[in-house]
């Protein structure tokens, strides 16, 4: 073997040796990466899951919020009634 040879073969293992050595840290930080990514997706599941029922509970509130209009609208309407008719609309017997 000549000089040649061995400067050449010297070249090749250090280039192999810088390649191995940098896709050891690629992997390293590939695995870090995917366990924060990891963490991060069960955070946002969990995120998910209480926002949730959410749709039905938003439902109830508007479905009350209804109701008290509607109820107030009719104690304005109530309140502009002459005497008798406001006795009458709000249910009250007279006591005559």
């Amino acid at each position: 073997m000549g000089a040649e040879t061995v400067v050449t073969l010297i070249g090749v293992f250090i280039g192999v040796g810088a390649v191995a050595v940098y896709l050891i840290i690629v992997a390293a930080t590939l695995n870090k990466v995917s366990f924060t990514v990891g963490t991060v997706l069960i955070g946002v599941r969990a995120i998910a899951a209480q926002c949730e029922p959410m749709t039905t509970v938003v439902r109830d509130i508007v479905n009350d919020v209804a109701a008290i209009e509607q109820t107030m609208g009719s104690l304005v309407m109530a309140g502009e009634l002459p005497t008798a008719n406001k006795r009458k609309a709000l249910g009250i017997r007279s006591s005559r």
